[in-house]
């Protein structure tokens, strides 16, 4: 989607205890910044020393986050102004919902009734419209919201985010319970300060439903309740694109449980409400998917600035044409399929391995010809995956800085390089493919498994040599 300011308002943190290295849920409230604006000041473990990395990697964080908070707060002058079509991916949502309401949903995916209803709802001028490609059950969900003034409508919509964010932030920090308290704070504060984070605010999107299914689903998956996380994968098949790593890797590991749940949920949930509309809305629909990421209307897609190889090619040559970008999306998808099914192939436990899952969601970011910097916010997930992978059982005081410090770093990179795109030049393909390779190739282990691992020192079992004499 259409993407212009980004940002998020600071948040004041209270005080972090001397001894808040204990690991509790209850880390979730004090998260927001606490590990952007006080890492240096932040009580270390005994024997932790300050380097320069770390310092370097919290300067950047800082500036990537006062940035993004002036972003934040012209986005919000903007929402509130109407200005220059700020919200314009709610807009889209929302006049989808409002085709509901009016009767003329069997108009859902045509482009010229939706951008005549979105500039006439919209309280400004709405430089853009965007066409809306999701799936039907997503316009009826937001029929009742559509009958609203469009920025009550909104400010409902950000509330509900809101409550997701805090719900999937604190399971998340429940589940990261075992990880020292210095990493484990600056992931919550990472992800809740993040480009990604603040663009689905920002633009009202639905990519948080998404990241709340594909966390959930996890959870139950590890816990042993495949049903149940059948059902929580469920909650992404608004964007249903970004499970096909998941889906993928349940098939090949012949995990049917939770495939079954999750089909018998998204075969009718994708269906129905579409056939409702009128017969041949369903056709409509799959029309669109289909021409999307082909098109060459640049308002609607806005491919330049997208985190996928075919946006690093069309920032910079210039040019959607498929011929110029899908090429290399192909071998792209051909090497990370080789790498990922090497992963499933070779876990035979039964119980899914972290490792398996985290390639799983990264897949569709390396694989998708439509993706924008919200969807992003899947990446924290395989993050999470890892991080818990290194310390689960233990891990020293350098490891924990080294970690905090890459985390910093990664908090930096994503703004960074959503700038960069919005400047014209769109590299953020190659963070994703880095994170990719590293989850693949090394996945982290702690120092208890190595140990563990590592072959015994060779003893003799030969008799004391004796003298003869």
């Amino acid at each position: 989607m259409y993407e212009r300011h980004l940002g998020e308002s600071p948040v004041t943190v209270p005080p972090i205890p001397a001894s808040g290295f204990s690991a509790r849920p209850s880390d979730a409230p004090t998260i927001p910044v606490m590990a952007l604006t006080g890492i240096a000041r932040y009580p270390r473990p005994t024997g932790l020393r300050p380097s320069a990395a770390l310092a370097a990697a919290a300067a950047a964080a800082l500036l990537a986050l006062a940035l993004t908070a002036a972003l934040a707060a012209v986005s919000v002058v903007r929402l509130l102004t109407g200005g220059d079509g700020a919200g314009g991916d709610f807009a889209s949502i929302y006049a989808a919902g409002r085709m509901i309401v009016s009767g003329d949903g069997a108009l859902l995916y045509h482009a010229a009734a939706q951008e005549s209803l979105q500039q006439s709802l919209y309280p400004g001028h709405l430089a853009h419209y965007n066409p809306y490609v999701l799936p039907a059950f997503v316009a009826w969900l937001m029929a009742p919201l559509a009958k609203m003034d469009f920025g009550v409508a909104f400010a409902v919509w950000a509330a509900i985010n809101l409550a997701l964010l805090v719900v999937a932030v604190r399971a998340l920090a429940a589940w990261l319970a075992p990880v020292p308290a210095m990493p484990r704070r600056a992931l919550l504060a990472v992800f809740v300060c993040s480009m990604p984070v603040v663009a689905n605010a920002l633009f009202g999107q639905v990519d948080l439903f998404v990241f709340a299914g594909v966390l959930f689903g996890w959870l139950l998956l590890e816990r042993d309740r495949p049903v149940a996380a059948g059902f929580a994968l469920s909650l992404a098949l608004c964007k249903p694109h970004l499970l096909a790593g998941i889906v993928l890797l349940l098939l090949v590991q012949r995990r049917w449980r939770p495939l079954l749940v999750l089909a018998a949920v998204a075969l009718p949930l994708l269906v129905l409400p579409a056939l409702l509309l009128g017969p041949g809305v369903l056709l409509d629909n799959v029309a669109a998917l289909i021409s999307f990421p082909g098109s060459n209307a640049a308002d609607a897609v806005n491919a330049g600035v997208m985190p996928n190889w075919r946006g690093f090619v069309v920032s910079l040559s210039g040019r959607n044409d498929a011929w110029l970008w899908l090429p290399g999306a192909a071998l792209i998808a051909a090497a990370a399929m080789a790498l990922a099914l090497r992963r499933w192939l070779a876990d035979g436990a039964a119980r899914l391995a972290p490792q398996s899952y985290a390639l799983a969601v990264l897949l569709p970011l390396l694989v998708s010809p439509h993706l924008h910097t919200q969807s992003l916010m899947l990446l924290f997930v395989p993050v999470a995956l890892a991080l818990r992978a290194r310390f689960e059982h233990g891990g020293d005081a350098d490891a924990q800085a080294r970690a905090t410090m890459l985390l910093l770093a990664l908090h930096a990179a994503l703004f960074a390089l959503w700038l960069s795109a919005a400047l014209g030049l769109a590299p953020m393909i190659f963070l994703v493919a880095a994170i990719f390779v590293s989850a693949a190739c090394r996945w982290p282990t702690t120092a208890n498994s190595k140990q563990q691992t590592a072959k015994p020192p060779a003893t003799s079992h030969q008799p004391p040599a004796t003298s003869d004499q």
